[in-house]
């Protein structure tokens, strides 16, 4: 299977659960500088929950890198006040699983997971630097970018450092 088809095979498995707003809790990310194939799932309204808090994150952005002929998989979270690593961690790493049940097997899929936020004390800050999220066959820092400017996530993948 070649990333074209996987990515259209996540795309239907996706179905109506597709992001058209890319903002939560006053957060806003930006797709510019994305690949315009891809498919970004709204994790809340796939999997909606009755409590506030929750251990998912927000989106969950698939694209095709064609230098590496893969699928990349981007779980996001947004938040806007107080920040706790550990829940990030928390939320980011159940994106990951669903990055894992979303993509095909017989694909290779790179995951950057990133907080989009709007400002962090930096003993979190310190905290998410040395997290790591488990996927697959390998463990992914956690890249990070500010609320609301153009090319906030392109920004984040790419300072991923292990791509």
């Amino acid at each position: 299977m070649n990333p074209h088809e996987a990515l259209e095979e996540i795309r239907q498995r996706i179905g109506n659960n597709t992001a058209t707003s890319y903002t939560k809790e006053g957060c806003r990310v930006s797709m510019a500088n994305i690949p315009s194939e891809r498919v970004v799932l709204d994790v809340d309204f796939a999997f909606p929950t009755s409590s506030a808090q929750t251990n998912q994150c927000d989106f969950i952005l698939f694209y095709i890198d064609t230098a590496l002929s893969s699928i990349v998989g981007v779980p996001m979270e947004l938040k806007s006040g107080d920040i706790k690593a550990s829940v990030v961690v928390a939320q980011l790493r159940e994106g990951a699983r669903i990055v894992d049940n979303f993509t095909p097997r017989n694909i290779e899929v790179e995951l950057i997971p990133v907080l989009v936020h709007d400002g962090i004390h930096k003993a979190q800050s310190e905290r998410l630097k040395i997290s790591r999220i488990s996927f697959r066959r390998g463990r992914f820092p956690i890249n990070t970018t500010t609320c609301g400017y153009q090319g906030n996530i392109a920004g984040a993948i790419k300072k991923s450092t292990k791509r």
